[in-house]
C-alpha cells in the first residue's frame, strides 16, 4: 500500500481510538453502572476490534511508521 495512504490508515485508527476512549469516559460519568459495565467492554473490543484490521497489518507493511507514531504522540500527545 502507497505510504501516504498507509499512514491516513493510521490517523483514522487513532482518532476512532481516541473517540472511543472519551466515549468510556463519557459512559463512566453519565451512566449507570449496570449500563457502563455492559458498555465499556464493548467498547473496549471495539477499539481492539480496529486495532487488529486497521493498525497492526499497516504496521506490519510499514515497521518505520511505529517510530513516527511514537515521536507524534510525545510531541502532541496525539496522532494528526
Amino acid at each position: 500500500m502507497e505510504k501516504e495512504l498507509a499512514w491516513e490508515i493510521v490517523r483514522v485508527v487513532f482518532r476512532n481510538s481516541r473517540e472511543l476512549q472519551e466515549l468510556l469516559a463519557l459512559l463512566k460519568d453519565r451512566a449507570t453502572s449496570d449500563d457502563y459495565q455492559a458498555f465499556a467492554p464493548r467498547v473496549a473490543q471495539g477499539i481492539d476490534a480496529i486495532n487488529d484490521a486497521l493498525l497492526n497489518p499497516v504496521l506490519a507493511a510499514h515497521p518505520e511508521f511505529s517510530d513516527r507514531i511514537k515521536a507524534e504522540l510525545e510531541a502532541h500527545g496525539r496522532i494528526d
